[in-house]
């Protein structure tokens, strides 16, 4: 059996703090008793000014409703996923104690209060059902606390140059790692720097650890979706030791270019160019887009593969803002070379290490990013502020894919899909119910000769409120 001395990322987060803290220093001289009793004063007021007085508290709650259905292979419309969520969370943002060391912590419990169907990918997922007695092999959801956000950060230099650490549990978003949200945010045990001088930021971030919102703890990145806790799998050579990554982003006027490159250990490395600009249009605001994301498997025990090739997806936008209408429009191309059915953003199969909001034909049922798939996308969304409704917004929009992969084995695509969604949602600006917003979220995916998902229906209803307390 191999043994491997695993490298604990939090403590060289805490060992990050601690050398930041070499800067609290003072001059006072130790050995004299009213110094020491003066600077612990002066301590005491510039951690309560850090710690309380320049730090933000928010309370969030959310109420999450969803219903989505499938059709089987006997062409019948059945539950797929039904739950229905409340979540309520404390985020804490410090601020800077000598200007130097901080902390922000998120915590938060998902609350079921009906019962469900399916994986939500919001509840606690429990492989084995633990206090079922009538467990029969099958996971279920269940409520659950967490702190997915326990993280010291460190700031040096000023706006012109300057350097900025976090670690512990964090979210990372710098290079080919970016870290995606449920109800809460997924995070990473590890540590993440970013150093800037004028309009570049250089960055490196590396993580070990994840929690996505249907873990209540933070585990090993694994080649398996269930993080191997699913009762009874073999977990040999499945566990990926770290990931990391390494950054750069360049902002100029209406404009920024974001490079990265990353790799998950033994697993798979990836690249990316990210180019936005936008522009003013005599009383219209137009954004431009492109994206390239470029990947490949490492030939290893974990993957098994042989005679790896370069996988790439690639993407246009466009998002034209112009009175209350926001048009917005995409084009993107997909290739795995045949490895995979599916394009893979992350170092990680499961782990959601990707930049998914920088894909430009995303639906709310399907990413279009299938072996082969040529997307294009078109929407709009419309404020009714000219009509003295500044608080309601509708929207509407659809997608379509040709020569999408339709075989799990060959290389053959024959087929095609398309989606259609809308949406319509109101929130409160001001009075007594500030913060309060209501969106209903429609979609609808429809493939033919595709092996890679079943035809959905699905209906989301998302009411959330935060509170400023400070």
């Amino acid at each position: 059996m191999k043994y491997r001395n695993k490298r604990s990322l939090l403590a060289v987060s805490v060992l990050t703090a601690l050398v930041a803290g070499q800067a609290v220093a003072d001059d006072l001289d130790p050995n004299d008793v009213l110094n020491q009793s003066a600077a612990a004063v002066d301590l005491a007021t510039e951690a309560k000014q850090a710690f309380y007085e320049s730090s933000s508290v928010n309370l969030h709650s959310f109420l999450y409703l969803r219903d989505r259905e499938q059709k089987d292979d006997e062409g019948n419309w059945t539950p797929n996923i039904e739950n229905q969520t409340l979540q309520l969370a404390m985020d804490y943002k410090s601020g800077y104690f000598k200007d130097v060391v901080g902390l922000d912590i998120w915590a938060n419990t998902n609350l079921q209060i009906g019962s469900t169907t399916g994986m939500s990918e919001i509840l606690y997922y429990d492989h084995s059902c633990e206090g079922n007695p009538s467990y029969d092999g099958k996971a279920c959801e269940k409520s659950y606390a967490a702190v997915p956000i326990m993280a010291l950060k460190a700031k040096f230099g000023d706006d012109d140059a300057g350097l900025a650490v976090r670690g512990g549990r964090t979210r990372i978003n710098i290079g080919t790692i970016r870290s995606s949200w449920g109800l809460n945010p997924h995070a990473y045990q590890g540590i993440e720097a970013k150093a800037h001088v004028g309009n570049f930021i250089f960055g490196y971030a590396i993580a070990d650890k994840f929690k996505n919102d249907w873990r209540k703890e933070f585990l090993p990145m694994t080649t398996k979706w269930h993080q191997n806790q699913k009762p009874g799998v073999d977990t040999t050579n499945t566990e990926i030791d770290y990931i990391h990554t390494v950054g750069a982003i360049y902002k100029f006027g209406g404009g920024q270019i974001d490079l990265g490159y990353g790799e998950g250990k033994d697993y798979r490395t990836n690249w990316q160019a990210l180019g936005k600009y936008g522009f003013d249009l005599d009383g219209a605001k137009l954004d431009l887009t492109a994206f390239y994301h470029g990947s490949r498997a490492e030939e290893s025990e974990l993957t098994n593969a042989t005679d790896a090739k370069n996988e790439s997806y690639l993407a246009l936008g466009a998002r034209l803002k112009h009175g209350g209408f926001t048009w917005i429009a995409g084009l993107s191309s997909t290739d795995t070379q045949g490895q995979a059915v599916g394009y893979n953003f992350r170092l990680t199969p499961w782990a959601n290490s990707d930049n998914r909001h920088f894909q430009q034909t995303a639906t709310q049922l399907e990413d279009y990013n299938i072996d082969g798939t040529r997307a294009a996308k078109l929407a709009v969304n419309y404020n009714f502020e000219s009509w003295g409704l500044p608080e309601l917004t509708a929207g509407v929009g659809g997608a379509i894919g040709e020569n999408v992969r339709s075989s799990a084995i060959d290389e053959v695509y024959d087929g095609s899909m398309r989606s259609f969604d809308w949406n319509v949602g109101y929130k409160f600006l001001d009075g007594s119910l500030e913060g309060l917003n209501a969106r209903v979220f429609r979609g609808t995916f429809r493939g033919e000769d595709i092996v890679h998902k079943k035809d959905r229906n699905d209906t989301k209803i998302l009411i959330s409120y935060s509170l400023k307390l400070k």
